[in-house]
């Protein structure tokens, strides 16, 4: 109903809800569950493992699943874990979720702007560049991020943050690491949770559009805005972004705020 082509599932472990011997094989189990439900339903969804073929999925009126293993702390400080996973099917990784890893800090974290990644960190993340597995920093660090961008050469994306400047959250991002995560050709994916738009629970379609906004200005082209809502792990929503019915509002309010069309494809994903 939302016209949603391609999505990113998020295989995520809660820190605390599992022992940390148990994240990767916990996580492998949600990943086989994963595709054990695309599998009965691969009439309309399809898990990819290449680009190109989230526009052949598309065409085939299938929607896209791109795997993402949202925490760094599921690859247990194992290198063989993380390979295991892209053999898997993952994609992306988010570096770190709220909770920190011995290689990488998290925002959560009161190290967060001092202490970045290690050295076996930096090795995780060139790992990720020559397998071809996106990194993902929501979540992740300012000290950490600017480690990352200092350490791998390809490009970044935040797949649920917001900017700073709007709502001074530990989640958004500044300025200057919008501005170095769009000069890397990197993406930004604006997140639709309230706390994060306003500071407070109650936001409204309109927020998330200011966020966009601001990005654009900032940057000076869309090149780096994707939609990043999260709606998966939020438990309140922007008033006229209830559910994923509702994305076709932001396309509808970005072409009021007189962007172009062909700006509007970009945000909704190319």
């Amino acid at each position: 109903d939302g016209g949603v082509d391609g999505q990113i599932f998020s295989v995520w472990i809660s820190p605390t809800a599992y022992p940390a011997s148990a994240y990767y094989s916990t996580a492998m189990k949600f990943l086989d569950t994963l595709k054990a439900q695309t599998n009965r339903n691969r009439n309309d969804l399809g898990l990819v493992v290449r680009a190109d073929s989230v526009d052949s999925f598309s065409r085939q009126k299938k929607i896209a699943g791109i795997v993402v293993v949202e925490g760094g702390h599921c690859i247990e400080d194992k290198l063989e874990n993380l390979l295991a996973f892209y053999n898997a099917g993952v994609r992306v990784m988010t570096i770190t979720w709220k909770n920190s890893t011995s290689w990488a800090v998290s925002d959560q974290d009161s190290r967060a702007g001092s202490v970045g990644l290690s050295e076996f960190g930096k090795q995780v993340i060139r790992a990720m560049d020559s397998l071809g597995m996106i990194i993902d920093v929501s979540h992740v660090g300012r000290k950490t991020i600017g480690d990352i961008l200092a350490t791998s050469t390809k490009p970044i994306i935040a797949s649920h943050s917001g900017a700073y400047a709007l709502c001074n959250n530990a989640r958004n991002l500044p300025d200057s690491l919008i501005r170095a995560i769009a000069a890397r050709g990197g993406v930004v994916g604006v997140v639709f949770y309230p706390y994060y738009l306003t500071g407070s629970k109650s936001a409204t379609l309109e927020n998330v559009l200011q966020h966009i906004d601001y990005i654009k200005n900032l940057v000076g082209n869309v090149d780096c805005i994707s939609l990043g809502s999260d709606f998966d792990g939020i438990e309140v929503t922007p008033t006229g972004l209830e559910d994923v019915t509702k994305f076709p509002a932001v396309t509808e309010g970005l072409l009021q705020r007189g962007y172009t069309r062909q700006d509007v494809r970009k945000i909704l994903g190319e």
